[in-house]
């Protein structure tokens, strides 16, 4: 059994998504952040931040892998070998053996000191590389789908108002933003999504002052969405009522609005499953100290 592990060229574009499309059918990837088909391009849009390689068996294209960022920590992010149990037993523990030894060097090489990998809970070669570099469990990625009415209801409590945001609620909407997720809130995006012909908004109003909000932004067929809700507000159902304009909002001009979450953080997933989300997919991330 010959195997090798090479850098992607063009040439392999189709053959990638057929792999990737046999492991996701059509929907979400983390990888791509995206819902739907993949096309051949989208893999050489994230190639200037990634590493994508084709795995040979046999000198046949026989899987994928992608290597990206987190931080500065490398990420397997994709591992797929659709035909592993086609193998002989003897044949998928030697792939599966030589996979790691690969990515084990490759990671060392790098200077890494933790091997990193997300893998689907049904990506079994995937699975089983983790189980031999004998990686644990550090935290799962959990991909909801909105299963909920077309056109969700709840009224927000007494005392508060939900109402359409104005391109003049963008600073205000982007400074409660960084206080909600100081990590991915920028003004001059909330600006833009609020300002474009697919972005959507609201906020949510207690005595004249912006205490929530929700933006939406349709592109190529997908819908994302965020909800924010200042720390003191929270737990009274403001979060449900912005969450139900956005998605009434969304209805009819997109696919079923997606949401991510981590297992560890059980309160957003409880808001997810309280407002018509369920889990469609789980990323397991696991690792192994080198």
């Amino acid at each position: 059994m010959h195997l090798l592990i090479r850098p992607a060229t063009s040439d392999d574009g189709a053959t990638i998504v057929r792999f990737l499309d046999a492991a996701y059918g059509g929907g979400y990837s983390p990888t791509f952040d995206r819902d739907g088909p993949l096309q051949p391009r989208d893999l050489w849009w994230v190639q200037s931040e990634k590493s994508i390689s084709v795995i040979e068996v046999n000198r046949q294209p026989a899987g994928v892998l992608v290597v990206g960022r987190v931080g500065g920590q490398w990420l397997v992010e994709e591992l797929l070998l659709p035909g592993l149990g086609e193998h002989p037993g003897r044949t998928q523990e030697a792939l599966v053996a030589r996979t790691t030894q690969h990515l084990t060097g490759l990671f060392q090489h790098g200077r890494q000191d933790t091997l990193l990998l997300r893998v689907a809970e049904a990506n079994a070669f995937g699975l089983a590389v983790a189980l031999h570099a004998r990686a644990t469990f550090t935290n799962a990625l959990l991909v909801y789908r909105y299963r909920g009415a077309r056109r969700p209801a709840a009224a927000p409590p007494e005392g508060y108002q939900v109402r359409r945001s104005t391109p003049e609620d963008a600073r205000a909407v982007s400074r409660l933003a960084r206080d909600v997720d100081p990590q991915r809130s920028r003004a001059d995006e909330f600006e833009r999504v609020l300002s474009a012909r697919g972005g959507r908004g609201f906020v949510a109003i207690r005595d004249g002052v912006l205490v929530g909000y929700a933006v939406s932004e349709t592109r190529a067929g997908r819908g994302d969405w965020t909800v924010g809700v200042d720390g003191r507000h929270r737990r009274r159902g403001v979060g449900r009522a912005l969450a139900a304009a956005v998605l009434g909002a969304m209805h009819g001009r997109a696919a079923p609005p997606l949401a991510t979450a981590w297992a560890l953080d059980p309160s957003v997933g409880a808001f997810l499953r309280a407002i018509g989300f369920g889990v469609e997919r789980t990323f397991l991330y696991l690792e192994r100290a080198l």
